[in-house]
């Protein structure tokens, strides 16, 4: 947070506009400590917080209208590659666009206190063909809740966040460095233990058709994504349809006395 310190208070709104821009066009820098940092800074160099707040927003409007159109250009596409970054991508596009579907206006207001919901946030808006006038309308809203809080917090510790800025940079760098290798080692370590716990044999079409001529009893799940699904004609003779975003609320509850058969895209 030193070298933080430093760009904030050689570069100014330059800085507060550069970086807050590039945390929301979706890189892992974290704007929020720079917001505070210039808030802080503003106690003692009489900067205009006005300014200061305008550039934030400016700036997170900025990117996330860039993302707006890319949702609207592109489509669903571009969900997919923000997706791939999760260990089941159709269930995190379909969690997703179902979420933003049900709470539209709080998600945009409360995105970007959010990690991941703040960069999918945006081009979902597009896919979905919402207003421009009105994603803009709560985009700046939200973005002057965030920026307003990061602010406010510097301006009201002043001084003490500015002088210690230098001290918090090595904890802070550790801190994130072992925060972000222990999440990489659990979310491994998780998927080794899914595939282990609930993997299963594959069987071949033929296979499965010949049991299912057979009269065995078989439960067949339809697993594909809504997509692919809603594009189809033909779905295998007696199965169940079940939405991959859908499948953690029923996967204890399906019968463990059948043997069950999954197919997806």
């Amino acid at each position: 947070m030193g070298e933080f310190g430093t760009f904030v208070a050689r570069y100014g709104l330059t800085a507060v506009f550069l970086v807050t821009f590039l945390e929301n066009a979706g890189l892992p820098i974290p704007a929020f400590p720079v917001l505070m940092l210039a808030g802080a800074y503003a106690t003692t160099r009489q900067a205009d917080l006005l300014l200061i707040l305008g550039a934030a927003v400016a700036a997170a409007v900025s990117a996330d209208a860039i993302w707006y159109y890319i949702g609207r250009w592109r489509g669903k596409g571009v969900l997919n590659h923000l997706c791939k970054v999760s260990f089941n991508p159709d269930a995190c596009l379909e969690r997703a666009v179902d979420g933003f579907h049900r709470r539209k206006g709080p998600t945009i207001l409360f995105a970007k206190f959010l990690p991941g919901v703040n960069t999918i946030m945006p081009p979902l808006a597009g896919v979905s063909a919402m207003r421009v006038s009105v994603f803009l309308l709560l985009d700046v809203a939200g973005a002057l809740l965030w920026a307003g809080a990061a602010v406010a917090l510097g301006f009201a510790f002043g001084e003490r966040i500015a002088e210690t800025a230098r001290g918090v940079q090595g904890m802070m760098g550790w801190l994130l460095l072992g925060g972000l290798a222990a999440t990489v080692a659990w979310r491994i370590g998780y998927r080794f233990w899914l595939v282990k716990r609930y993997g299963g044999n594959r069987i071949a079409p033929d296979d499965l058709h010949r049991r299912m001529q057979g009269g065995e009893d078989v439960l067949i799940l339809d697993l594909r994504r809504d997509d692919d699904f809603a594009a189809s004609d033909r779905m295998i003779t007696g199965a169940a349809r079940l939405r991959p975003a859908s499948f953690h609320r029923y996967a204890m509850h399906l019968p463990r006395d059948r043997d069950l058969v999954f197919y997806c895209t």
